[in-house]
């Protein structure tokens, strides 16, 4: 998830939890470990499992996620000794059953109230000290647009300032400090502590996620709220130092997984903001913990080598999430799916295991989900994510190797300056060779194939050792274009208006917007929704690497969508 989608429209979609549930759960989360965050549990501690599973299968919340994040009273073995004497009682039976059966929904739910409290309860709202209702400098082009003596002032460059300052007034509303108890008490929180404050997406999620910092701090920057915004990556640093990724978000149950790598461009914008010897100390700190993730995105099980038709070999990486049961926070949208898909929901079947696997590596991806991921462009039965290589993300690789490069320059270290640079050219050889349809002027996702044409599956497998072919995705998807706004085709102004020739051309482009996709799905990055990072990443792309074409299609663009929001705001 990355901010909220927009209908092309007009209207505003809301964050939605996928699937339905249906039928009992035959078991719970099974064998999860926390590696960097140990003692950190709340209801997923493995003795609480039969306490879970009840609370999901009585469909005590409308939210799976909602479950996973109540906060424990006590230790998780006395919730857990709490839940087997009532179960007990409940039966009637005089022994310390942990059987639910005769336990109803409300009965559970008083249980739960006794022994937990609410969800987002060890998070408390803040204002952040770097605030200002009316910011010096704010967007200062629409001021000067609207306070034009000349012209009489722009009434439009008016409205729009006044909406933009009406954005600005809400990050009271979603400053959030982790509780103390989050660090004294780790085994009662499924929240993980943070170093600094935090702003938060809102609504169902009340935790720091991953991508969505990005946006976040380029507002804040916007907002002069430079300190709350080193803050943020403050925070993000503190979990990739831990877990050696930066996790989806700041709850245990998205340990296994990332989201898009974008900490790098969220620490140069920082630094650029306000270049200087002052902010050397953040590029110093940020430096090996960004090629730490660098590590982790290209190495297997997310690297895979790929040869191109002239007979090449290259690496490039692809969406892999460490998990093969139902996601927490999606227990049973994802249980349902796979009683729908596979006929049972248990994580001993193969088939089941791969679904959950594809659905959470789908979540990193941060389109959960799309026609993309989709072997028929339709259905979820079809999903393949980890099948994928796709071209948004391999472009933002090049993007963080780019900016290691940069940091290490303004650092002094020429020996990783050399190699990262070094790195960055083999990844866009790699994606010039694979993912670019010259023809098009655009790039595409890759389909990974088995390089031996002998065998007689297309299973996709963690091997580092094996050689894939790869085919283009024919789709249309927003991602297509995304690579332009990483610096692709920087110093080929020709190619970067081709690709904005290509973005007009493509049928994305709408009177509201950019649609994520052309295939009407239901799914949240399907077709008539577009999301806030595409627009952004498209027209700033366009303005930056397309040339006239590109200046002209970003201005009208940038215009529309701000527009259309407001609108709907208002």
């Amino acid at each position: 998830m990355a901010a909220a989608a927009s209908n092309m429209s007009g209207s505003v979609a809301a964050h939605t939890t996928g699937g339905s549930s249906s039928s009992a759960m035959a078991s719970g989360v099974n064998n999860m470990t926390f590696i960097g965050y140990q003692d950190s549990a709340g209801l997923l501690a493995p003795e609480l499992n039969p306490l879970l599973v009840a609370i999901q299968d009585r469909h005590l919340y409308n939210d799976s996620k909602t479950a996973v994040d109540l906060v424990l009273k006590e230790s998780p073995a006395e919730v857990a000794a709490a839940y087997r004497n009532f179960t007990a009682q409940a039966s009637d039976s005089g022994t310390n059953s942990t059987s639910s059966s005769n336990v109803n929904k409300e009965m559970l739910q008083a249980f739960v109230n006794q022994t937990m409290d609410p969800a987002g309860s060890d998070l408390i709202q803040c204002q952040a000290p770097d605030w200002q209702p009316n910011p010096p400098n704010f967007l200062l082009n629409l001021a000067a647009a609207a306070g034009n003596n000349t012209t009489g002032g722009d009434t439009n460059a008016s409205d729009y300032r006044q909406f933009g300052l009406a954005v600005h007034g809400l990050w009271g509303l979603l400053c959030r400090q982790v509780s103390p108890n989050v660090s004294a008490a780790p085994e009662l929180h499924s929240l993980l502590p943070l170093p600094n404050r935090t702003i938060v997406p809102g609504d169902r999620f009340r935790e720091t996620y991953y991508w969505d910092s990005y946006w976040i701090i380029r507002g804040l920057l916007v907002s002069g709220m430079q300190d709350t915004a080193a803050g943020l990556i403050g925070n993000l640093m503190a979990m990739l130092e831990r877990v050696g990724h930066v996790p989806n978000g700041a709850r245990v149950y998205y340990l296994n997984r990332s989201q898009p790598p974008l900490l790098s461009a969220m620490v140069r914008s920082v630094y650029e903001a306000s270049p200087g010897a002052a902010q050397l100390p953040l590029l110093r700190r940020a430096l090996p913990l960004l090629i730490v993730e660098h590590h982790y995105w290209t190495n297997s099980p997310k690297a895979v080598k790929v040869r191109d038709t002239n007979g090449t070999v290259h690496s490039l990486s692809r969406y892999w999430a460490e998990w093969y049961q139902p996601r927490p926070e999606s227990y049973r949208e994802d249980a349902a799916q796979a009683r729908n898909i596979t006929g049972t929901s248990s994580t001993n079947n193969t088939r089941a295991a791969q679904l959950y696997h594809e659905l959470a590596s789908g979540a990193e991806s941060g389109w959960d989900y799309s026609s993309r991921w989709f072997a028929d462009n339709k259905t979820i039965s079809t999903i393949r994510t980890t099948q994928i290589i796709p071209a948004d993300l391999n472009a933002w690789l090049y993007q963080m190797e780019r900016n290691i490069a940069w940091a290490a320059n303004l650092t002094g270290n020429a020996t990783t300056y050399d190699s990262f640079n070094s790195a960055a050219a083999a990844r866009k050889k790699a994606i010039d060779a694979l993912l670019w349809d010259d023809k098009a002027g655009m790039w595409r996702d890759g389909i990974l194939l088995p390089f031996n044409s002998n065998t007689s599956s297309n299973t996709i497998q963690n091997s580092t050792n094996q050689v894939y072919s790869l085919t283009q995705n024919p789709g249309i998807f927003a991602s297509n274009f995304v690579p332009l706004w990483t610096g692709m085709t920087q110093g080929d102004a020709q190619q970067g208006a081709r690709v904005v020739q290509a973005l007009q051309r493509s049928s994305l482009v709408g009177p509201s917007g950019i649609a994520t996709t052309l295939y009407r799905t239901g799914q949240q990055w399907d077709y008539p929704n577009g999301w806030p990072p595409l627009q952004h990443m498209l027209i700033e792309g366009a303005s930056q690497y397309g040339g006239a074409v590109g200046n002209t299609f970003a201005r009208d663009l940038a215009r529309i969508w701000v527009t259309m929001n407001m609108r709907v705001y208002n």
